[in-house]
């Protein structure tokens, strides 16, 4: 006779899918979201005997949710207006440090701050290999990106971390 624990994985898996369908609805709009799936598992089999033929009969133990992984596809790319404003052509990450901290982000909605340096709207600064008259130079490893002080549009700022260019003109280039 089956346990109540059978039904009970099931519907506990597939709460956790509702709740991760709900998230993806919830963050549709949300700049640099990537969606993420449930992938469902089977729980220990337990065999109850062998059939005429000698094989195992064996009886499952209910479903467990195996994993929740992101999906990473390319999403669109739409111009904001915004001279900051950036975005990863493939695969990448922009780096960002927060108190020594680093993290990283797809979102490329950026700002700059009063001392001059590219952030995110949380505050977080933008990282990445300096470049000097356009070359880049990763040797010297990843530092915050200033724009010159006082200037409203920058020469370029490289950001081969995400393998990404900004430009001026708003233009974004896959390097």
């Amino acid at each position: 006779m089956p346990t109540f624990s059978i039904p009970l994985s099931g519907l506990t898996a597939s709460s956790t899918a509702l709740a991760t369908i709900a998230n993806n609805l919830a963050n549709l709009n949300t700049v640099g979201y990537k969606d993420a799936r449930v992938l469902f598992r089977d729980l220990f089999y337990q065999s109850i005997g062998n059939n005429g033929a000698g094989d195992a009969i064996q009886q499952g133990a209910g479903a467990a949710v195996g994993s929740i992984p992101t999906s990473f596809t390319q999403g669109n790319v739409d111009p904001s207006g915004v001279s900051t404003d950036v975005a990863i052509l493939g695969d990448g990450f922009f780096v960002v440090s927060k108190n020594g901290a680093l993290s990283y982000t797809r979102a490329g909605n950026f700002e700059v701050n009063k001392a001059s340096l590219l952030v995110t709207s949380d505050g977080q600064t933008v990282l990445g290999y300096p470049a000097v008259n356009g070359v880049v130079t990763p040797a010297q490893g990843l530092g915050p990106l200033t724009l010159g002080a006082g200037a409203i549009s920058p020469a370029s700022i490289s950001l081969t971390c995400a393998e990404a260019i900004f430009q001026p003109s708003g233009r974004r280039t896959h390097i």
